[in-house]
């Protein structure tokens, strides 16, 4: 596990002449790294649903209790969820208004500045 932290560390320094179309090595490293990582913080997600709606044991608090990272994990995901949505949203918001500015209604609208 040290070992594979530490390729990730020494890997993230990307090549010089970098192209998106045949990645190296050392980006291929570095994407199989964070995409690892990823993971890891879903899999802490879905296991903090899944003790937030376990039926089997409801006796066991303990064992049912979702922990810190796990409730993190969950709200971290949501919010690049939210975020996610509310970026797409103010992109196409942004795409009308400069629309509309550069056709006859444009100086009725305010500057989004």
């Amino acid at each position: 596990m040290a070992e594979s932290a530490r390729a990730c560390t020494q890997s993230r320094n990307p090549p010089v002449s970098f192209d998106p179309a045949f990645p190296d090595i050392d980006t291929l490293a570095i994407q199989t790294c964070d995409d690892a990582e990823n993971l890891n913080e879903i899999l802490r997600a879905y296991t903090a649903f899944e003790k937030l709606i376990e039926t089997g044991a409801p006796n066991d608090s303990e064992v049912l209790a979702p922990t810190r990272s796990e409730l993190s994990a969950l709200l971290g995901l949501l919010n690049e969820a939210l975020v996610a949505r509310i970026d797409a949203v103010n992109a196409v918001a942004g795409d009308m208004r400069r629309a509309l500015q550069s056709g006859s209604i444009g100086g009725l609208l305010p500057s989004a500045t």
